[in-house]
């Protein structure tokens, strides 16, 4: 296996999983505090 490759792989799977919990952060703490975005 290329070194490079597998390293890019990572990079992008990494960047994937950040934005992952980063939404679904946001998906909670919406669903915990709703009433803060009317306000």
């Amino acid at each position: 296996m290329k070194l490079g490759l597998l390293l890019m792989l990572y990079g992008l799977g990494g960047v994937f999983l950040v934005l992952v919990l980063f939404y679904l952060s946001i998906k909670i703490l919406s669903a915990l505090f709703p009433e803060k975005e009317n306000k």
